[in-house]
């Protein structure tokens, strides 16, 4: 039977173990193939801190960010805003069915590839795809939450005609808090995807357009050190936004 106490220094150990065998991999393939085909770790080290010195890491970054944090902020007051419309009206919810299934179920890049129609190569189009494909996730993760609540409570309020002010402070938002906070987690990581794939179909700066750039010319090295970054990039976020705010979520977690 498998040991359910976790001993962290132990679990710690055996994810850098897992590092060092990517890494050993890496190297291993950068001694078998040609560099331009997969540069050593020393190679892509040398050309990330390269493009550090030039300032490209930083105001590439900046770009990307910009786009990333405008689509996810649009996305996430849309969605949670319809998102409790339709929690709290069944027809509506219903009637946005089609559209949403639509927006979940469709690849990615499809949507990438009308928004260059519409609104050309830029940050317009990056912002119109990461807000319409956060959107959904917004809107159904509020919807679940609604459904999660007890119908008993629901129904006593109604019962005792409890007026809606008390009923959304009472009931509805510590019901829909949990699903609400679990669904800017999943946002927040896919709005970096989603960001870097617009940039990289569609756009003349940022993270994505320097990957698409050191493919275009070869610059592979280049484009594992950009890889790197982003690496780095959803690292970070997740030990400093996305586990913080799955934690504040497990609180508001109705037990069963």
């Amino acid at each position: 039977m498998q040991n359910s106490i976790s001993n962290p220094k132990k679990d710690l150990a055996y994810k850098l173990l897992g590092v060092l065998l990517i890494i050993l991999f890496w190297q291993l393939l950068s001694m078998r193939y040609l560099s331009v085909l997969v540069p050593s770790p020393a190679e892509t080290l040398s050309a990330m801190k390269q493009l550090l010195l030039s300032g490209e890491i930083t105001r590439n970054l900046r770009v990307s960010f910009e786009r990333q944090f405008t689509g996810l902020l649009l996305g996430v007051m849309i969605g949670t805003a319809t998102g409790l419309l339709a929690g709290l009206k069944r027809s509506l919810e219903l009637m946005m069915n089609p559209l949403v299934k639509c927006l979940m179920t469709i690849p990615a890049v499809i949507f990438v590839v009308m928004a260059m129609v519409w609104f050309g190569m830029g940050s317009v189009m990056a912002v119109f795809v990461v807000a319409l494909l956060v959107f959904p996730i917004m809107h159904i993760n509020v919807v679940e939450g609604f459904k999660s609540i007890d119908s008993n409570y629901l129904q006593m309020a109604r019962v005792y005609r409890v007026p809606l002010k008390i009923r959304f402070q009472k009931i509805y938002l510590p019901g829909v808090m949990h699903s609400f906070l679990a669904g800017i987690s999943l946002a927040v990581a896919s709005s970096i995807r989603l960001t870097i794939m617009a940039e990289l179909l569609g756009a003349r700066e940022g993270m994505g357009q320097k990957i698409a750039i050191s493919r275009s010319y070869l610059q592979t090295d280049h484009l594992f050190a950009w890889v790197l970054v982003l690496i780095f990039i959803v690292f970070a976020l997740d030990w400093l936004f996305i586990r913080p705010v799955n934690r504040l979520a497990n609180r508001w977690k109705v037990p069963d």
